[in-house]
């Protein structure tokens, strides 16, 4: 570390400075027996400041089911971590400014946005209580940047420019050229600005979250990912970003794929929201939807991969199947093992007094593919329809089966009917849109076929409480599955609550 350097730095008389009512709170919040209506009067002092963050309290952000008028009132309905979080958020904010047009503040707040809104979200999924100190380690952890732009000017601007976009290759850049790096003299500058280590820390680490101390390395985690959403958001090719974000994401969290996929849309639809309220300039909104396709062509290729290898994952379904009853196609189950696969799961469901459900799948217009685009595009849409499946029903315990031809199954045992039906729904949706962008049925308009595939999906219930035979939950499912195509595919039939449950 070059100490010259950092006294260069940190003595620079144009270093930002928080202004007194962020100071003020950040003392008041100090002491974990503040008295509310005293922090509430600070926040208030300040007008232009208080007006703000009742903006934000007030959308749709921290959904409210009412509006308040006072800061007391945010306080009450909202606790201290939120108005605390936007009162030095927007200090932050109003302290980081240049007029100097060789800084890219766009990008500078772009970064630390969407890191802020991601890591709160993420916390959130993960039952975390860390969401607030996550966004503001959010906007905060590039303060070293600003810091070090404004004391070595053209210097550092050189080092940022032959860098790039990639802040990995920022780091590295700096620690070669001056011996030291922006998140650590950002976290000197936190420190003194008097913040707590829950906000220095995020700032110190967010490049290397696992070498963060352990008492507050979730919370690192948690901005770390949210680096990597703004990078699956703002790369040109945002897959490497995407596999990162989804794998950590589960590593960290235990937060599953699906799951993350409806994360980072709302990753992006926060930050349009949060860009408007804090008066940021961020540039245009990602194509989220675009993404999300690319996270599934990567989920096809992944499987297409694995089972080439021949170490295809079977997930539960290793527990209950053996290895040779796998589909040397698609690599779930196969048929052979669907009976075993029903008979362990009612024995299960009945010892462990709990719900079991059988999904049906058939892949509608399958054939017509088959005759018009040859074997190659029909099997690649069966394997992407598998991996598909796998995606949405292995993290509840699912085992997926091929039944047979475009057919799939898949025996779930634990999960309640309402959340498997919102699972099979998210399914169509997912096989339409990523069928649209598979490389072995881009002649589908060219045939004559629909662009994405969809499917008709049926399940059957056994309630706890209830027994079904195996044979009993087949036909029903069956039933269900034909009533979905009677009514023109692309929808889930299951029976109702009463039925279900007679």
């Amino acid at each position: 570390m070059n100490h010259e350097i950092i006294e260069e730095v940190l003595s620079c008389s144009t270093l930002p400075s928080l202004p007194a009512v962020a100071l003020k709170v950040i003392e008041l919040t100090s002491d974990p027996n503040v008295k509310l209506p005293e922090l509430a009067r600070v926040i208030q002092n300040d007008q232009a400041l208080a007006a703000k963050v009742l903006r934000t309290v007030n959308s749709s952000f921290y959904g409210l089911r009412q509006k308040v008028g006072t800061i007391d009132k945010a306080l009450v309905m909202l606790g201290l971590g939120p108005v605390k979080a936007l009162a030095l958020g927007f200090s932050l904010i109003s302290t980081i400014d240049s007029k100097d047009d060789s800084f890219d503040l766009k990008g500078y707040w772009r970064r630390g946005l969407y890191t802020a809104v991601a890591a709160r979200l993420i916390a959130e999924a993960a039952r975390k209580p860390f969401g607030d100190e996550a966004f503001l380690g959010g906007l905060l952890q590039d303060v070293g940047m600003f810091a070090m732009h404004r004391a070595l000017g053209v210097r550092y601007d050189a080092i940022v420019t032959a860098a790039g976009p990639d802040h990995r290759k920022l780091v590295k850049a700096e620690l070669t050229a001056l011996e030291t790096q922006h998140p650590d003299i950002g976290a000197m500058l936190c420190q003194r600005w008097k913040l707590p280590d829950e906000l220095v820390l995020p700032v110190k680490y967010h490049e290397r979250p696992t070498a963060a101390p352990k008492n507050c390395g979730d919370l690192v985690r948690a901005v770390g990912l949210g680096n990597y959403a703004h990078d699956a958001m703002t790369d040109e090719d945002p897959g490497p970003a995407l596999k990162r974000l989804y794998a950590r994401a589960d590593e960290w969290f235990g937060i599953k794929s699906d799951e993350m996929s409806s994360i980072v849309r709302r990753i992006n639809e926060s930050t349009k929201e949060m860009s408007r309220l804090l008066q940021l300039d961020t540039g245009s909104g990602a194509d989220v939807e675009g993404i999300i396709a690319q996270a599934d062509k990567q989920l096809l290729e992944v499987s297409k991969q694995t089972l080439a290898a021949g170490e295809g994952e079977k997930g539960m379904s290793s527990l209950l199947i053996d290895a040779v009853q796998t589909d040397p196609l698609t690599g779930v189950v196969a048929r052979a093992g669907f009976d075993m696969a029903m008979r362990r799961g009612v024995e299960t469901a009945q010892s462990d007094q709990a719900p079991m459900i059988l999904v049906q799948v058939m892949l509608d217009g399958f054939k017509p593919i088959l005759e018009k685009l040859g074997r190659e595009a029909a099997d690649e849409a069966l394997v992407g329809a598998a991996a598909l499946l796998k995606k949405h029903f292995e993290p509840s315990g699912g085992i997926v089966v091929r039944l047979g031809h475009e057919v799939f199954a898949a025996v779930i045992v634990g999960a309640d009917s309402r959340g498997v039906e919102g699972l099979c729904a998210e399914f169509l949706t997912d096989l339409e849109r990523a069928s649209s962008t598979w490389p072995g049925l881009s002649g589908c308009a060219a045939a004559g076929l629909r662009a994405g595939i969809t499917a008709s999906v049926g399940a059957s219930v056994m309630p706890v409480g209830v027994t079904l035979s195996a044979a009993q939950m087949v036909t029903e499912a069956t039933r269900m599955l034909q009533a979905s195509r009677t009514q023109g595919g692309n929808r889930v039939t299951m029976p109702p609550p009463a039925a279900a449950a007679a």
